[in-house]
């Protein structure tokens, strides 16, 4: 009678574990590293889709819920990268702005990405040396730890206004992070570093409402030519003017049934 009870509490046990598990971590999957490690293992291309959203800050957090909205709408959670400014223009560090640091750990749980876009994103702030992109990578690191993020969990780097110097971009590839510039991917694979070609575009920079189809046309042709990863870059505020947020939702409608 006892070897049945233990049993019984044994399995009740288990399955609470596993169940708490599974409640609390989103199983999202890592569609850059995946078409990242098929280019490397088969040198050909594995076209797939993802939303690249730049400037990720808490001067834009309403911006940022319009879209999540249209995002959520179409289950792309998993396939969107926010890249987050840690103390934007010195005024919004993640720090003085829990609420927003909330937010982001709720998107997190979602299957969203955090990933880092600068520290300040003053000017080409890593357009510079060695010892500057070192001070700033560790102090954004530290904020992100302070605010209750995993600094090994942020894998991507997208250089504010696609600018960086080759000191800088040692620093961050020495830190095992995979760099986003422009139309291609670099990441260091058996000590050699390498560039992966993508599709990177953006459609919805303070797009005027009278522009929304013509763009949608132009966004469904490249989607369809291209044969790499496909990143929909956008902008908050710049996507929330105009027909950007209309557009968006209508291109991921497209990609969604395509």
């Amino acid at each position: 009678m006892k070897t049945k009870l233990l049993f019984f509490v044994l399995i009740v046990f288990f399955a609470f574990v596993i169940l708490t598990l599974g409640s609390s971590q989103y199983n999202k999957t890592d569609y850059l590293y995946d078409y990242i490690y098929g280019y490397i293992q088969n040198n050909t291309t594995n076209k797939s889709f993802v939303i690249l959203v730049h400037d990720v800050s808490p001067k834009y957090y309403q911006d940022l819920k319009d879209i999540v909205k249209i995002i959520d709408n179409h289950n792309f959670q998993d396939r969107t990268y926010l890249f987050v400014i840690v103390n934007h223009a010195n005024e919004y560090n993640l720090e003085k702005y829990s609420k927003f640091v909330k937010y982001l750990h709720e998107l997190e749980k979602e299957g969203y990405h955090i990933e880092y876009h600068g520290y300040n994103h003053i000017g080409k702030e890593f357009n510079c040396n060695k010892e500057t992109a070192e001070e700033k990578l560790k102090k954004s690191l530290k904020i992100f730890k302070d605010c209750g993020f995993n600094p090994k969990n942020i894998d991507y780097f997208i250089p504010p206004r696609y600018a960086l110097s080759k000191e800088a971009e040692n620093v961050f590839i020495n830190d095992n992070f995979t760099i986003i510039v422009g139309n291609k991917i670099i990441t260091k694979y058996n000590n050699t570093i390498i560039e992966i070609p993508i599709t990177n575009k953006e459609y919805t920079w303070y797009l005027p409402k009278n522009m929304v189809d013509i763009k949608l046309k132009e966004a469904i042709n490249d989607y369809n030519k291209t044969k790499n990863l496909f990143c929909l870059s956008i902008h908050p505020r710049a996507v929330n003017y105009g027909g950007g947020l209309e557009l968006l939702d209508k291109f991921l409608t497209y990609v969604q049934k395509s």
